[in-house]
């Protein structure tokens, strides 16, 4: 017999998983889940980035800026009132 867990469907229709199952899946906060429908049934799996859709940005970058360098970024003094959103 297949283990069944029960998820409650808020009024916002939002839901809580277990943390094993989010384990088993391997997903954190911020990935995201495919609700795939296979023949009568629905499974979920996780969903990474397609990165054959970010090939199309890839003529914006200009080939002579060097890598950005993120450790060094962080270690800079910033004006914070300048970097919100």
């Amino acid at each position: 017999m297949r283990p069944t867990l029960r998820i409650k469907i808020t009024a916002k229709r939002q839901v809580t998983f277990p943390a094993a199952v989010l384990k088993a899946l391997r997903v954190k906060p911020g990935d995201y889940l495919a609700l795939i429908q296979d023949k009568d049934e629905w499974r979920l799996a996780p969903e990474g980035v397609d990165f054959n859709k970010l090939g199309t940005l890839k003529h914006k970058i200009f080939p002579q800026l060097p890598p950005f360098d993120l450790a060094a970024w962080r270690g800079t003094a910033k004006d914070h009132a300048r970097l919100r959103d």
